[in-house]
């Protein structure tokens, strides 16, 4: 007579020690059957759920590549914004400087004189590391910089580039405490996150006095100088001017 149950037979490595389970036809072919049912139903859920997985990762791909877009248009306007903003303080603090641009080689502003062979950055306004270079093409991760960063020693003092007339010496969002020198032949120097601002507005300064100590104010990691050169209404790399600061380059750009 066939049996209806079957029996399963463990023995260790000592044959004095076994075990023996029994069970019937049925449930064994119960149990067979739920483990397929569990195996087709998770090949189901796999099936349905892959491609919406799919389609989730590439809409958040989607997602993530607008809101790229989106973070690179307002930093454009901000961009913006801050330059128009830059513009109106240059004309508002300019209307004191007789801009005589005549062929001589002399500007005189009431009682100062800025010569256009001197005017010219060429004193290193800092002395320190170059941690990031002048950024004048963003892409969607990046935002335009307009300048150089030097990190400095916080209190370390800061230099005129050049002689002029401060023009502007107060607080921006971005970058701080901020002055920006005229230098005539419009040139113009920007020096940001400092400290403490040394000179006023219209103040007179000579290449090489100490105009504020370098600071971490406004938007800024560390104590470092942002420093800028605007010729013609255009941003110039301070490297062109201070190519020493290539020799102590820290920054990620550097092997770009």
């Amino acid at each position: 007579m066939k049996s209806n149950r079957y029996t399963v037979h463990i023995v260790s490595d000592n044959v004095d020690t076994q075990k023996r389970f029994s069970i019937s036809r049925f449930w064994l072919h119960a149990l067979l059957f739920l483990i397929a049912l569990i195996i087709i139903s998770i090949g189901g859920v796999l099936i349905y759920y892959i491609p919406q997985i799919d389609e989730f990762s590439k809409k958040n791909q989607q997602f993530e590549k607008m809101v790229a877009e989106r973070t690179h248009v307002m930093e454009l306007y901000r961009d913006l914004n801050r330059l128009g903003q830059m513009e109106e303080i240059i004309r508002s603090n300019l209307s004191i400087v007789n801009d005589d641009k005549q062929s001589s080689s002399i500007e005189k502003t009431s009682s100062f004189v800025i010569s256009y062979i001197e005017n010219i950055p060429s004193q290193a306004p800092v002395d320190g590391f170059l941690t990031q270079r002048m950024l004048d093409k963003s892409h969607f991760w990046q935002k335009n910089h307009y300048g150089i960063d030097i990190a400095v020693q916080e209190g370390e003092p800061v230099l005129a580039s050049a002689g002029g007339r401060v023009i502007f010496s107060g607080w921006t969002y971005d970058l701080g405490n901020l002055i920006i020198i005229y230098h005539g032949d419009d040139y113009f120097t920007h020096y940001g996150h400092n400290q403490l601002n040394l000179f006023e507005n219209h103040g007179l300064v000579k290449r090489g006095d100490v105009i504020a100590l370098a600071g971490s104010t406004g938007i800024s990691s560390g104590p470092h100088l942002h420093f800028e050169i605007w010729k013609d209404s255009d941003a110039i790399d301070p490297l062109v001017f201070f190519p020493e600061y290539k020799e102590r380059d820290i920054s990620i750009e550097k092997n770009d």
